[in-house]
């Protein structure tokens, strides 16, 4: 059986690779009687949700029949299992995995046709550079970073205020997990800037104090179950001080590039239990701010 999470990545480096256009990919999939809805297969193919291996394969399989129709030379997505795999007609045309768990990385180049320029979704790209990943992809440190701030700066999410189409997630994401405040923040060059809060807890920062500015550095849910006895963050300005923080879960938001520019967290001044289940669903919303700020 194939590691969930391989799979996944197999899938978003098929669609990057070959600039598949994703409201084709869910109509294909969809034909297939595939049974997830637009949002989770968009969340799914940007790393952000998690689905059942039925659904999964289902998925794999739409994607390689686009790459069919399209003539595509770009390495197609894989299957759970080498029965499915032998089912689907394309198992004797992917090519091996050999990967260790820690060999794949959502943001990694695309194989495949190599293209330095690939479209995702509608008119967006994902070039060399923004495909190796947000903050720490590149091999140029100040590069990346400045391309990541010109990203954020285009898209258009700091010369406002609050809106209500951010407002809403993040009620919802306080509503849900029952904490006392959810946010969405985003990270300038030396500060957290908020753009949504519900509750007492969040507010404009300097990075080098901001959780948040820790959770975009890699594609992944950050959680801090109880700050005060965790040993990297028990000394924290924000838990020996106001607003005492104690818990916090944070999960980054994109651009349709793959920058990471932002957060969507929730934080508490109680120490709580967040488990895989609540990760996938933070993912989730997460992935409902980004469709917001793509649309």
């Amino acid at each position: 059986m194939l590691d969930g999470y391989l799979q996944q990545w197999s899938a978003i480096q098929t669609v990057r690779a070959a600039g598949l256009n994703l409201p084709d990919v869910f109509r294909t999939y969809v034909d297939l009687a595939g049974d997830s809805d637009q949002l989770e297969v968009r969340g799914y193919l940007s790393g952000l949700v998690m689905l059942e291996v039925e659904q999964r394969d289902l998925l794999a399989q739409a994607v390689n029949e686009c790459l069919d129709s399209e003539g595509s030379t770009a390495d197609g997505a894989h299957y759970s299992n080498e029965e499915a795999a032998s089912f689907s007609g394309y198992g004797d045309y992917l090519r091996p995995l050999d990967l260790s768990p820690d060999g794949y990385d959502f943001n990694a180049p695309p194989a495949g046709d190599h293209s330095t320029s690939a479209t995702f979704g509608s008119g967006s790209s994902f070039d060399a550079v923004a495909a190796a990943g947000g903050i720490g992809g590149g091999s140029d440190a100040d590069e990346t970073e400045f391309r990541r701030l010109q990203a954020l700066h285009e898209s258009g999410l700091l010369e406002g205020g609050a809106e209500d189409r951010f407002d809403r997630i993040t009620r919802q994401a306080r509503d849900h997990f029952g904490v006392s405040s959810a946010s969405i923040a985003l990270i300038t060059g030396d500060s957290q800037i908020i753009k949504s809060v519900v509750g007492p807890l969040g507010q404009d920062l300097p990075r080098d104090l901001s959780l948040c500015a820790t959770t975009i550095e890699q594609d992944r849910t950050l959680v801090i179950a109880d700050a005060r006895v965790h040993p990297e963050w028990r000394d924290h300005p924000l838990v020996t001080g106001a607003p005492g923080v104690r818990f916090y879960a944070g999960h980054p938001v994109c651009t349709v590039d793959g920058w990471r520019i932002g957060t969507l967290c929730l934080m508490d001044d109680q120490p709580r239990i967040f488990t895989d289940d609540d990760v996938q669903v933070l993912r989730r919303l997460a992935g409902q701010v980004q469709i917001e700020m793509w649309v």
